[in-house]
C-alpha cells in the first residue's frame, strides 16, 4: 500500500524555524547551486504544438523529450511505457505525477531547486517488470541519469528527525519529541527501537502534531525509552530516534513490485550531476541484483557538490544509499528504515573523500537465504564502510538484525574498482566522530571481517599507515571519537588491528562493551555502563562485562565502569577476558586509573581444557587501581599463574598477583611447524598445567608463566628444532626451561643472533648463575637446559637449537 500523504503540509514549511538540534537533523542545507526559473521559450507538456506529432502523449507511449527542448509537465500525463528526456523536463508549480516503466535522463529532470524548493506534491512511480530485462540491463525499472545529464529534485524544507524526550509506553499514542516539528495529519514516522530487538521499530502515521507534542492513528505496540540518565557522572542517551518518512516530492516503485521485490532504482553515472533533498524513495531497490539500488552513483568519480541530503529511503528491497566507485559525494540528514541488506553502503573500497554525516538508519532486515548481494548480507549492516579515507559524523545505526558500523576493508579495492594501488587496510580514516549505535543483534561497530574478491569475509587486520601503499612507513593513529553504543546483543565495539584509539565512548546495556583483538590499541577516557533503568529485557545469561582483554598489547585508560553486579542468573565484571579463547595473549595487556561506581571489579571465568587462551590470562594494574596494588597483576584460576605473592578474590574468580610474568612460546623450526602438542608444564614446585596447543594448533604453545622460576616440558613430540621465546617482558626477566634432548651436538643461539652461537655451560649450576648465554645439557638424564633472560633495552628473549 502507497505511503499516506497530506497534500496540505508544504506551505507552512517555510513560515517554521528550523534549526539542527544536537544529533537531530532537520533541512538547514545552503544553496549550493541555486539554479533558476525554466527558460521562457519553454513548452507545456498538455500543449499538442508542444510534440512533433502534435498530439498529447497517451497512456503506454514511448515518450521522448527531444534535445534541445525545455518542457514544463503541466499535467498528469497517462501511465507512460517509457520517457526519454533528452532535453529537459521540469515540473510546474502544482501537484502532478508521472509514472512509466522506467526514465532515462539524457539531458535534465528538475522539481524545484534549491533556492526555490518544490512546494506542492510530485510522485514518479516506476512500474517496469523484468521483461525489460535483456534489452535495458541497468536501465530496467530505473531513473537512470546519464553523463552529460542533471538531476535536480528538491521538496519543500522538514524537521527530518529528532528524539523523545519521555517515555513512551505501550499502548501510548501520544509522543513528547525534544524539539518543534512541522509534521502534518497523515505523514508516515517510524519510531526506532530502544531495546534489545532492532523489530521494535515501528511505522506510525501522525494524526495531530503541535510543537513538540505528536499524536499517532495506532497505539504503539512496544515501549520506547525517552529519558536522559545521569550515572557515574555522565549523561546517557537512550532516547528513540523518531524520523520523518514523507516527503512532498516521492520516488517509488509501483504497488506489484512488492510481490517480488523487482522494484524501481535511481543511478547516476559518470559525468551525469544529482542534487537530491527533501524526497522519499519508497519500495526502491530490486532484490538480490547487483547496481539495483534505491538511490546509486555508479562508478561516478568526482562528483564534488553532488548530494542526497534530508530524504527518506524506506520500504527497500535493496540497501538504501550506494557510493559506489565514487568520490565527494554528501550523504547527509537521511533517514533510511526497513531496508534488505547493508544500508548506507560504500560498494568497491576505493572510495573517498565523501561525507556521511548525521544520517539515520533504522531496522536493516536480513534477506533470504539465496536472496543477498553479498555473502555479508546475511548479518546486514546499517553502515557499511569499505574505505577509512571517508568522514562518518553524527549518524545513528538504530536497529539492525545485524551489525551498526561496519568496517569491512578489503586488502584492495573489489568488483569494478579493483587495482592493487589502493591500500585500505592501511588507510587511516579522514573522520569517525559522534556516531551512535544501538538495537543490533550483533555488535555495534565491527572493525573486522573485510570482503575479499568474491564477496565473501574473512578476518580483517587494520593497521593504518602515513603511507597506505607502505606498510613500514609511519604508524598513523586513528581514534573514533565520542562513539555511544547500547542495546546491542553482542558487543558494543569490536575491534581487530593495531594502533587504535576509541576515545570518550560511552558503551551501555551491551552484553558486553568493548573487545579489541588488537595490538597497540586502547580505550581512553570513556564510560561503561553494565545496567542502566532501561532494563525492560535482561542482559544475557552468561558473563557480562564491560571491557575484555584479548590478543594485545591492548588496555583501558582513564575509564569509569558503572553498575557492573553480578546476579544469580550471570556474575557482572568491569574488566573480563574474551571468553573461551584458545589465542596467545600479551602479558603486558594493562588498566589504568580505572573508577567504579557499584561495580565488581574482574571476574575470570574458570579456564576451559581445550582453550589454552584462558589458562594464560592476566593483566597489568599499572596504577592500582582496580587491585589497590601499585604494578599487581590480575590472574585468572590457573595454579601455574599463582605463586606466594598471590591473593584469592572469590568475588572475581581470580587472584591478584605481585609477580612479573613472560609469555613463553615453543614451536618447531622445520617448515610447515611439528605437531608438538599437547604438552604438559610442570614448575619447579610441581605445579603443572596441560596444555592444548595455540590456537587449536598442535604446533605451538604459548602460556603465561612467572618470571624467575624453572619449568620443565614435556611435549608429545620433542621438535627437531626447538624454537622457544620469552616475549612481553622486561629487562632481566627470566625463565629456566627443560625438555627432553637426545643429541649433544647442537648449535645453540639467543635473541636471534645465529652468526654468534652460544657455548655449553659446564653445570646446571653454572647455567643458572650465567644471564642466558650459555646451555647445559645434561647428557646421562637426556635433558637440554636452557635460560631466556630478557637483556636489557629489550622486551623479548629467544633461544633457537639445531642439531648438528
Amino acid at each position: 500500500m502507497a505511503p499516506t500523504k497530506s497534500t496540505a503540509r508544504v506551505l507552512l514549511a517555510f513560515a517554521l524555524p528550523i534549526a539542527v538540534f544536537g544529533s537531530c537533523s532537520a533541512d538547514t542545507a545552503v544553496p549550493t547551486d541555486p539554479g533558476g526559473p525554466p527558460p521562457v521559450a519553454s513548452h507545456k507538456w498538455s500543449d499538442p504544438a508542444s510534440w512533433p506529432s502534435h498530439a498529447v502523449p497517451v497512456a503506454n507511449e514511448d515518450v521522448t523529450v527531444p534535445a534541445g527542448e525545455s518542457m514544463i509537465l503541466d499535467i498528469s500525463p497517462p501511465a507512460l511505457k517509457s520517457l526519454a528526456i533528452l532535453g529537459s523536463l521540469t515540473f510546474a508549480d502544482s501537484d502532478l505525477a508521472l509514472s512509466a516503466n522506467y526514465i532515462q535522463v539524457k539531458g535534465g529532470l528538475q522539481i524545484g531547486t534549491e533556492a526555490h524548493p518544490f512546494t506542492h506534491r510530485a510522485s514518479i512511480t516506476l512500474t517496469g517488470d523484468e521483461s525489460n530485462e535483456p534489452v535495458l540491463g541497468l536501465s530496467s525499472k530505473a531513473l537512470s541519469v546519464a553523463s552529460g545529464a542533471t538531476l535536480e529534485l528538491h521538496g519543500a524544507p522538514r524537521v527530518v528527525w529528532t528524539r523523545l524526550v519521555a517515555t513512551a509506553a505501550k499502548g501510548a499514542t501520544q509522543l513528547t519529541v525534544e524539539h518543534a516539528v512541522d509534521w502534518k495529519p497523515g505523514d508516515n514516522i517510524v519510531l526506532a527501537s530502544t531495546d534489545f530487538d532492532p523489530a521494535q521499530a515501528e511505522a506510525l502515521v501522525v494524526q495531530t502534531a503541535s510543537a513538540t507534542q505528536v499524536t499517532v492513528t495506532t497505539p504503539l505496540k512496544y515501549a520506547h525509552w525517552g529519558v536522559l540518565q545521569m550515572l557515574g557522572g555522565a549523561s546517557l542517551d537512550e532516547r528513540a530516534e523518531i524520523g520523518l518518512l514523507s516527503r512532498n516530492i516521492t520516488v517509488r516503485g509501483n504497488d506489484e513490485c512488492v510481490t517480488n521485490g523487482y522494484c524501481g532504482h535511481i543511478i547516476v553515472y559518470q559525468g551525469a550531476i544529482a542534487h537530491v533533498e527533501g524526497v522519499e524513495l519508497y519500495q526502491m531497490g530490486q532484490k538480490s541484483r547487483l547496481a539495483r539500488y534505491p538511490f546509486h552513483w555508479h562508478v561516478a568519480g568526482d562528483v564534488t557538490g553532488q548530494y542526497i541530503r534530508n530524504s527518506s529511503i524506506w520500504k527497500t528491497f535493496n540497501r538504501c544509499v550506494t557510493v559506489h566507485g565514487t568520490n565527494m559525494a554528501l550523504v547527509s540528514g537521511n533517514v533510511c528504515y526497513n531496508h534488505i541488506g547493508h544500508g548506507y553502503f560504500l560498494e568497491d573500497g576505493i572510495e573517498h573523500g565523501n561525507t556521511i554525516e548525521n544520517n539515520l538508519g533504522i531496522l536493516a532486515r536480513t534477506p533470504t537465504a539465496g536472496e543477498q548481494v553479498l555473502a555479508s548480507d546475511l548479518r546486514p549492516a546499517t553502515f557499511w564502510i569499505t574505505n577509512p579515507a571517508n568522514s562518518y559524523n553524527g549518524n545513528v545505526a538504530a536497529g539492525s538484525m545485524g551489525v551498526g558500523f561496519w568496517i569491512a576493508l578489503p586488502l584492495h579495492p573489489t568488483g569494478l574498482s579493483t587495482t592493487d594501488a589502493v591500500w585500505p587496510r592501511q588507510t587511516a580514516f579522514t573522520q569517525f566522530t559522534n556516531n551512535k549505535a544501538h538495537s543490533n543483534r550483533s555488535t555495534g561497530m565491527n572493525i573486522d571481517d573485510g570482503p575479499n574478491p568474491d564477496g565473501t569475509t574473512a578476518v580483517t587486520f587494520y593497521n593504518p599507515r602515513v603511507d597506505p601503499a607502505n606498510s613500514g612507513s609511519a604508524v598513523a593513529v586513528t581514534s573514533f571519537d565520542h562513539f555511544t553504543a547500547y542495546k546491542n546483543r553482542g558487543r558494543g565495539a569490536w575491534m581487530r588491528g593495531a594502533n587504535m584509539r576509541l576515545t570518550h565512548a560511552l558503551l551501555a546495556d551491551n552484553d558486553i562493551g568493548a573487545t579489541f583483538a588488537a595490538t597497540e590499541t586502547f580505550l581512553q577516557d570513556a564510560v561503561i555502563i553494565g545496567e542502566s533503568a532501561n532494563n525492560a529485557t535482561t542482559l544475557g545469561a552468561y558473563p557480562i562485562r564491560g571491557y575484555e582483554f584479548y590478543d594485545g598489547r591492548v588496555g583501558a585508560e582513564r575509564v569509569q565502569f558503572v553498575n557492573y553486579v553480578s546476579s544469580p542468573a550471570r556474575p557482572a565484571s568491569a574488566y573480563g577476558y574474551n571468553r573461551k579463547n584458545a589465542f596467545a595473549i600479551n602479558t603486558q595487556n594493562f588498566t589504568d586509573n580505572a573508577t567504579f561506581v557499584n561495580a565488581n571489579h574482574v571476574y575470570l571465568e574458570n579456564p576451559q581444557a581445550d582453550k589454552d587462551g584462558d589458562k594464560a590470562a592476566v593483566f597489568l594494574d599499572a596504577d592500582g587501581s582496580v587491585t589497590g596494588s601499585v604494578g599487581a597483576h590480575v590472574t585468572a584460576n590457573m595454579p601455574i599463574l599463582v605463586d606466594n605473592t598471590c591473593t584469592n578474590r572469590t568475588d572475581w574468580n581470580a587472584f591478584i598477583c605481585l609477580g612479573t610474568y613472560g609469555q613463553f612460546t615453543m614451536q618447531s623450526g622445520v617448515s610447515g611447524g611439528e605437531n608438538i602438542a599437547p604438552m604438559r608444564i610442570k614448575r619447579d614446585d610441581n605445579v603443572t598445567a596441560n596444555m592444548s596447543g595455540s590456537g587449536g594448533s598442535l604446533t605451538s604453545i604459548n602460556m603465561t608463566l612467572l618470571s624467575g622460576r624453572k619449568y620443565s616440558l614435556q611435549p608429545a613430540l620433542v621438535p627437531t628444532k626447538p624454537r622457544l621465546y620469552w616475549r612481553n617482558a622486561t629487562s632481566g626477566d627470566n625463565a629456566r626451561i627443560s625438555f627432553p634432548w637426545t643429541n649433544a651436538s647442537v648449535k645453540v643461539w639467543r635473541d636471534f643472533d645465529s652468526g654468534h652461537p652460544i657455548s655449553a655451560a659446564a653445570s646446571l649450576a653454572a647455567l643458572d648463575a650465567s644471564p642466558g648465554n650459555v646451555y647445559y645439557y645434561d647428557a646421562a638424564n637426556q635433558t637440554m637446559y636452557v635460560k631466556l633472560v630478557v637483556q636489557a633495552t629489550r622486551n623479548y628473549s629467544t633461544i633457537f637449537i639445531d642439531p648438528l
